[in-house]
């Protein structure tokens, strides 16, 4: 099982199909006990949509007859309960004068249990017994008995095994739970490796806030911010920005920045010094580097690349092979330690960066679907 990602959102791994199959085996041979020999013929109630894959599992494994009906409520929006039940779909038979199991996929707050009692003794059924496949047990307050629990579990969003997220994911066997964590991904990769092409796709294909170091500098600077005012009297004088300073502004961007799924950093760190300022940033939140995405090219492509783009933006100076080698040779001096330093962590992966723009992307599309 990897992660799914369902419109703007991704998920985890929760519960596998097989841990479902066991929890309606057991749930099942109570029910069945409780029904042994029964002469009426019970009602399932079946909860669209939500229950559909749950009611169809639980039947198979039923041993007694039974009649199937079916009716839709709704109290969910996106990841969110209204609080408010309403009846999307009417039931598709009639349960007066029958013993009436409700089925339901997930009971949290209880409103739409409340509501298919009160419908059930309206409609005249003779008992009503209700049996779901899991339990919010922290948020379920309401004096209503649950018969019939086949699996406990957190109050997370989920999905899959016919639950959804804006009716997408239902179809999954297994079960997911929204990946709410915050992820934080740093870009390396020598000049010319094509960070800046693939910076965008990453940015757009999983939500993320770009964070490039030079770009954030010159923004706070604009914007007058405190950091950025300080970083301008240091950069007028002809002194360098301390990473203090940088690490600040970085900060800052992890808690202003809203509605994405995770960050993405570029030029930064580059140092052990910085390294070691992120994780201990990061730590405060208890958050962490998510990975490493390294981009790599052999130094022959270094030099074809970056004699390429400088005789295309007409930059003859960055076209010698003196200049090439220092880049190169800075770059290597720098990144390296920080190589060994996140591979130590196991959060270093290496993408080829030989293939065409498309090719390379799809590596890191499927590096970062891990995660």
């Amino acid at each position: 099982m990897s992660n799914i990602r369902l419109n703007d959102k991704s998920f985890r791994p929760f519960i596998p199909y097989g841990k479902l199959e066991e929890a309606i085996d057991g749930v099942a041979a109570r029910i069945n006990k409780d029904f042994e020999g029964c002469t009426d013929i019970p009602v399932l109630l079946c909860v669209l949509n939500g229950s559909i894959m749950f009611t169809a599992e639980l039947m198979k494994r039923l041993t007694f007859n039974c009649e199937i009906i079916s009716m839709k409520l709704s109290s969910y929006v996106g990841t969110k309960s209204t609080g408010k039940t309403r009846e999307v779909m009417g039931m598709t038979g009639s349960v007066e004068g029958k013993r009436v199991i409700i089925v339901e996929d997930i009971v949290d707050t209880g409103n739409t249990i409340v509501d298919l009692v009160r419908i059930m003794k309206e409609k005249g059924a003779a008992e009503t017994r209700i049996c779901t496949l899991l339990l919010k047990p922290e948020v379920y307050r309401k004096d209503i008995k649950l018969d019939y629990v086949a699996m406990e579990i957190p109050n997370d969003f989920i999905v899959g095994f016919g639950l959804d997220y804006d009716e997408l994911g239902r179809n999954n066997k297994d079960i997911y739970v929204l990946d709410s964590k915050m992820k934080y991904f740093i870009l390396f990769g020598p000049p010319g490796a094509g960070k800046g092409t693939q910076a965008t796709a990453m940015v757009e294909n999983f939500n993320l806030c770009h964070i490039s170091t030079g770009e954030l500098l010159r923004g706070e600077i604009a914007k007058g911010t405190e950091l950025g005012l300080k970083a301008k009297a240091l950069i007028d004088n002809g002194q360098l920005v301390p990473d203090e300073v940088v690490e600040g502004m970085i900060e800052n961007k992890f808690k202003t920045v809203t509605g994405v799924a995770g960050f993405l950093l570029d030029g930064f760190p580059r140092t052990i010094a910085q390294a070691e300022a992120l994780d201990k940033m990061l730590a405060k939140n208890d958050e962490e580097v998510t990975s490493v995405v390294s981009i790599m090219i052999p130094d022959e492509m270094i030099r074809e690349r970056i004699k390429h783009r400088a005789t295309i933006e007409g930059r003859a100076d960055d076209a010698s092979d003196e200049t090439i080698t220092n880049r190169i040779s800075t770059y290597h001096a720098k990144t390296e330690p920080l190589i060994e330093y996140y591979t130590k962590a196991g959060k270093y992966e290496e993408i080829d960066g030989t293939g065409t723009i498309d090719e390379v992307g799809a590596k890191i599309a499927d590096l970062m679907e891990r995660f």
